[in-house]
């Protein structure tokens, strides 16, 4: 089956050593804040920038021009990841051609393929853990395979499912950390 002119045009991957040159000004429009540039202190756990996997999608337009339109942050802590600051350009599928715009909708939209990508990579840990109060980033999230927790805002996609005692440790241990 040949590639669609979606995958032809769209790469999903990871940015090493860190995604600031690609991603920086998309991150401070969709939030205002300055980028998660990898470094240790950044949560009140350890976060060595060894420890971090930053993706980026980007999009090459039919003149030519590429554009990062996807950014999202995962930090390996113990045997999770925890994933923030996702993030999609605002004007990115309405400028998209038609048919594209139709594929993009079928596979999920441009996050949960963010995700589906990272997946594959990030898939040697007990669980991603995410920290979620938006009702529309909840929806993708719930889509790519993330439940809700006990606790506020907290999201786990299980990926190797302890015993219910230990994964609820877990969980609380997460929770401690607060937004990330």
């Amino acid at each position: 089956m040949a590639a669609s002119t979606l995958d032809q045009r769209l790469r999903i991957f990871r940015a090493e050593p860190d995604a600031s040159a690609l991603a920086g000004e998309l991150f401070r429009e969709s939030f205002n804040a300055g980028f998660p540039v990898p470094r240790d202190g950044s949560l009140p756990v350890p976060t060595p920038p060894s420890a971090w996997r930053q993706y980026v999608a980007v999009y090459r337009w039919p003149d030519g021009r590429d554009e990062t339109v996807g950014f999202c942050n995962w930090i390996r802590h113990r045997d999770v990841y925890l994933q923030g600051g996702m993030c999609v350009r605002r004007t990115f599928y309405r400028r998209l051609p038609r048919e594209e715009f139709r594929e993009m909708q079928a596979r999920g939209g441009l996050a949960q393929m963010m995700m589906a990508a990272a997946a594959r990579e990030l898939d040697d840990c007990a669980a991603w853990f995410g920290y979620c109060g938006d009702a529309k980033a909840l929806a993708v999230d719930l889509r790519a395979g993330y439940v809700e927790t006990n606790r506020r805002y907290v999201i786990v996609k299980w990926f190797n499912e302890p015993p219910p005692e230990e994964r609820e440790r877990l969980i609380d241990d997460i929770a401690k950390i607060g937004p990330f």
